[in-house]
């Protein structure tokens, strides 16, 4: 189990270095890696054509980029931005060991100001990155912006209370549920509901019929490393969250379930099993 540091807790431009990851990097990277065969399959469903010019706002380490640039073999084109130098850096690796890397370039972006023109891209894409920018909507109004008419915008993104399903006792959840809401309530309120908010942020960025479809995956014990290490990360940003609101009583049964020196650890049960929920909604540019 993770020590428990504020995973969250500093965003690009907000309080790091240049050349620093933000503390979920090792996280999202466990993520890729454990999920990547259902990812490719979301990213599969995109409809590109292999001539493409795909936009991947939000990078990261530079995953979606390569599985966008496989799609488009043997002309299409990723243009890979985000406001980190150190995860383009990563990016940057990451794509020069993929055979695809030829086909991805990469940039220093700002997702509210991307330093491109009008109508430049087939199908502007953003990867679980929503919930965690300031302006949501702002960010689509962009992405339509550089995409061209009758181009896609495609955004994978999930709630931040229902991306994953956990075995919680029902009496557990119920007070987990009201102690996050209070956290995100004295904190962002505005990252609980942007899954579900998806087509009306589409609808008031510019966008035509969007579609939603829903993605699930599950993860049965025994974990495998990658997957038990991501849950770890989630539970421990859960602990931070939730903790402080707990009563007492509720207090020792979350502990029980949370702490990996317990002996009723959750992720180490022989029943263990989570499910995980993603919504893609794809929108048009008239």
């Amino acid at each position: 189990m993770l020590s428990e540091h504020m995973l969250f807790d500093r965003e690009v431009g907000g309080g790091l270095r240049e050349a620093e990851l933000p503390a979920y990097a090792p996280m999202l990277a466990a993520f890729h890696s454990a999920h990547a065969a259902e990812l490719r399959a979301v990213v599969a469903d995109l409809p590109l054509r292999p001539s493409d010019r795909v936009l991947d706002l939000a990078c990261g380490d530079g995953a979606y980029a390569v599985w966008l640039a496989e799609r488009l073999a043997p002309q299409g084109e990723v243009v890979a931005v985000d406001l980190s130098p150190a995860y383009l850096e990563l990016a940057r690796r990451t794509a020069a060991a993929s055979p695809v890397g030829a086909r991805i370039s990469l940039q220093l972006a700002d997702a509210y100001d991307l330093p491109f023109d009008d109508d430049s891209f087939d199908l502007a894409w953003c990867a679980q990155s929503m919930f965690s920018l300031p302006d949501p909507l702002g960010a689509l109004r962009e992405l339509r912006r550089v995409t061209r008419p009758g181009g896609v915008v495609a955004v994978l993104e999930n709630d931040l209370l229902h991306q994953m399903m956990l075995p919680w006792p029902p009496d557990v959840e119920l007070a987990v549920r009201q102690a996050q809401l209070a956290s995100l309530e004295a904190a962002n309120p505005d990252q609980l509901a942007v899954g579900r908010d998806l087509r009306m942020l589409f609808s008031e960025a510019g966008l035509a019929d969007c579609r939603l479809t829903p993605y699930s995956r599950a993860r049965h014990a025994p974990l495998a490393p990658d997957d038990e290490f991501y849950l770890c990360c989630q539970l421990s940003d859960v602990r931070l969250r939730a903790r402080p609101y707990l009563s007492p009583t509720m207090l020792t049964a979350f502990d029980a379930l949370t702490d990996a020196s317990s002996e009723a650890f959750m992720l180490w049960q022989p029943e263990f099993v989570v499910t995980y929920m993603d919504l893609l909604a794809l929108g048009v540019k008239g």
